[in-house]
């Protein structure tokens, strides 16, 4: 009978345990994913001349968003 109550218990720590642990990670995530939806873009300025540079590279330095500038 102790014996039975004990497993008992712990059946019920372990299962209480595991619901704040699964709430505590959705609520890291949620947290997580509302910082990254909620940062600003920012741009990268390239100080070159735009003759040094070829035609492709000049328009990719020109949009350039990036999450952080330099």
């Amino acid at each position: 009978m102790k014996n039975g109550i004990r497993v008992l218990a712990l059946g019920i720590a372990i299962g209480v345990n595991g619901a704040a642990l699964m709430a505590v990670n959705a609520s890291m995530v949620y947290g997580a994913e509302r910082e990254l939806a909620s940062q600003h873009v920012e741009r990268v300025v390239v100080v070159a001349k735009r003759e040094d540079l070829p035609p492709q590279q000049t328009v990719a330095s020109e949009n350039c968003p990036t999450p952080r500038a330099l």
